[in-house]
């Protein structure tokens, strides 16, 4: 049994998606990601089998899929910034609460001008002020 991390708002992009990149990012999170030995990660590679950052609806950014159990998501921000947003000449911005209910963690995720940071937070002051998400109730 694993554990589900909250994203509470999505980054922006300076413009719009082109609707050929976003098309590309759609795809690849629909895609198992691993390597000839079917493992994920290092190297290079896609940090996990599940990429769970996908456009917006009016592509104007970049949001957690609401989908559970999504891990190492610092890790594929900045896999997603290296292989796509940036070569196609995208900035990413952006601040994203989250949590976790199971082990009381809370945090920021931020993107300034494509470069990802973290800040860990309690989690009671983080839904006290974004609010919590019902990942249940989908």
């Amino acid at each position: 049994m694993g554990f589900s991390t909250i994203y509470l708002r999505p980054f922006s992009f300076d413009r719009t998606l082109d609707p050929e990149h976003a098309r590309i990012l759609i795809e690849f999170s629909e895609t198992e990601h691993e390597d000839e030995s079917g493992e994920p990660g290092g190297d290079g590679k896609p940090p996990t089998f599940y990429c769970q950052w996908v456009p917006t609806e009016d592509h104007k950014g970049l949001e957690w899929d609401k989908n559970e159990k999504f891990y190492f998501s610092k890790d594929w921000l900045v896999y997603l910034i290296e292989t796509f947003i940036e070569p196609w000449g995208y900035k990413l911005n952006g601040e994203s609460p989250w949590y976790i209910d199971d082990f009381q963690e809370a945090g920021i995720l931020k993107v300034s001008d494509n470069e990802v940071s973290e800040e860990y937070r309690n989690i009671v002051s983080i839904k006290d002020e974004y609010g919590e998400y019902d990942l249940y109730s989908m």
